[in-house]
């Protein structure tokens, strides 16, 4: 998913060379193909994207879960299994790239792919059985069941396929390849570092043991630096967006060379392949990559420069698709509006004007429904990124009317009208995103992010918070008998703890109440799970965190 980036200011002079350095950009050229550069490094001599082509529907495996993998085990097959949902822009992202093209069509001949759609019967509890954390997860498994891998969304088309077909050839498992890199790494084959560079990691809260040192990352980079320079800056920059998520970032790191520094970012920011290759970290995690180096003065700032430069001049080369291609603006506006603490920096027009032209160029290309989830979703970020509410807001609008799941957008008016401080608008948007959400776990999702809403804009509002807290329960049906599974289980579990946080600060005697009738039905729900099973476990730390909390 496009992750929320936090502004700072950026330097004048910086921007200054940002103009002399792309004048295709800046001036807001028609194609913004930036094909003025004719050198060795041009983004025009890198490889190009297959083309797409209209094709079949895949043939997804007709049958349960269960089945799939008893299919797979009678026919030795490796099972791919795709688990999203309609409304997710990254899974249309990948339905309308990945698997419309002709390669991964071919691929699916090698293995049984499974279909689960996240609102379907038994999605949540196959989601808590093979740990994944959000939408879209892919995970390839071998024909006894046990996982090999997980390919992450964000890579362009051809890399995708490269790195399906490696797992399928090879069949280790990312778990063994772990414990060879963190015992035995000379052990380690050079496919599985690309195998290592290309795992959805960010969807994998087991993929490492327990107290791994992003350190582990540097090394495998700096191992195959020179063989493979791709599998190298990938592992290198996944070592540093780890490094940022860890709250001992002074322990985290030894003093044993390998250390990373700033080098090994400044060699792939100067080589068009490695920025394709890398573009998923490089779009989305400067500001985290950034602090972990923690540069300053020109240094700080020339790597500021390049980073923009290097982003900029290949956002349009064909490999990526529209979406991402978009993302290409997020580390200028990231570094440009840096320490933007008061809101007030506003940025060049010439820029407003490029971005409102890629954003259109975009729209106007976009025409499958299902594909604009992902398109429009990637303006409308970019739109409030780069502080141009009323565009995204006439945006937003507008999709409603075309969109297959409007409750999406209505979400994101909601966070928009909130960011702006109109409290009773972005409450309104909420509870229509909720009243017209669809499927089971999905109207669970939002009415949970309803009822937040609700604590956080008008907490006195007790019964509107009450009345709906209780009646999400009724959303998942079944008896509530995934409501402790998968995604159901982490929404309850934050907004239980919300909802204790709030009845504490509406004081006593009032707050002792306010949720009776929420715990009853909680242990009521709780009260019909298998013993000793995952949701009777779940079940009973919220019944925990209530009684600590009483």
């Amino acid at each position: 998913m496009i992750r929320k980036l936090a502004f700072k200011s950026y330097p004048e002079p910086i921007m200054v060379r940002y103009l002399r350095h792309t004048p295709a950009i800046v001036l807001a050229s028609a194609s913004f193909l930036l094909t003025a550069c004719q050198d060795s490094s041009s983004p025009a001599e890198l490889p190009t994207r297959q083309s797409e082509v209209e094709v079949a529907d895949i043939a997804w495996f007709e049958g349960t879960v269960e089945q799939a993998f008893a299919e797979a085990q009678t026919q030795q097959r490796p099972v791919y299994l795709y688990w999203g949902a309609v409304w997710c822009p990254p899974c249309q992202e990948i339905k309308n790239t990945v698997f419309k093209s002709k390669q991964f069509i071919a691929q699916t001949e090698q293995f049984i792919p499974v279909y689960l759609d996240g609102d379907t019967q038994q999605a949540q509890t196959w989601g808590e059985t093979f740990g994944v954390k959000g939408y879209p997860t892919m995970i390839v498994f071998n024909p006894a069941g046990d996982e090999i891998t997980r390919i992450p969304g964000g890579i362009d088309i051809d890399r995708y396929n490269r790195v399906l077909a490696l797992s399928l050839d090879h069949m280790r498992p990312t778990a063994m390849l772990v414990e060879l890199a963190l015992n035995d790494p000379n052990q380690l084959q050079a496919s599985d570092y690309q195998q290592l560079a290309y795992y959805s990691w960010g969807q994998d809260h087991k993929a490492l043991p327990e107290g791994s040192s992003p350190e582990l990352f540097h090394q495998l980079a700096a191992r195959v630096r020179d063989a493979d320079p791709e599998a190298s800056a990938r592992l290198y920059l996944q070592g540093l967006v780890l490094q940022s998520e860890s709250s001992l970032l002074e322990s985290s790191t030894q003093d044993d060379g390998t250390q990373a520094g700033p080098e090994q970012l400044h060699q792939i920011l100067e080589t068009p392949e490695l920025v394709l290759a890398c573009w998923d970290y490089l779009a989305y995690w400067p500001e985290e990559i950034d602090r972990v180096l923690n540069l300053e003065g020109d240094a700080r700032s020339a790597l500021h420069s390049n980073w923009q430069d290097a982003v900029l001049s290949a956002m349009h080369h064909p490999t990526l698709s529209v979406a991402e291609q978009l993302g290409g603006w997020f580390p200028y506006l990231t570094f440009y509006l840096e320490d933007d603490e008061d809101g007030e920096k506003a940025l060049p027009e010439t820029v407003i004007e490029a971005i409102r032209t890629d954003a259109k160029s975009a729209d106007d290309q976009t025409r499958n429904t299902h594909a604009r989830q992902s398109v429009v979703n990637m303006i409308r970020y970019l739109y409030s990124s780069a502080k141009l509410n009323d565009d995204a807001r006439q945006l937003l609008l507008a999709e409603l009317e075309r969109s297959a799941s409007p409750y999406y957008f209505m979400s994101s008016l909601a966070s928009l009208s909130e960011s702006e401080g109109k409290t009773e608008e972005a409450l309104k948007w909420r509870r229509m995103a909720y009243e017209a959400s669809t499927g089971t776990a999905t109207r669970f999702q939002w009415g949970v992010n309803y009822v937040r809403a609700l604590i956080r804009l008008q907490p006195d509002d007790h019964a509107s918070i009450t009345t709906t807290s209780v009646a999400l329960f009724e959303e998942l049906g079944n008896g509530g008998e995934e409501v402790f599974l998968g995604r159901n289980f982490r929404y309850l579990s934050g907004l239980n703890e919300q909802l204790r946080t709030w009845e504490v600060e509406q004081g006593a005697p009032m707050g002792q109440a306010l949720l009776h009738a929420f715990d009853a039905r909680l242990e009521s729900l709780c009260a019909q799970q298998e013993p000793a099973s995952i949701g009777d476990d779940h079940c009973s730390q919220l019944l925990t965190e209530r009684v600590g909390d009483s």
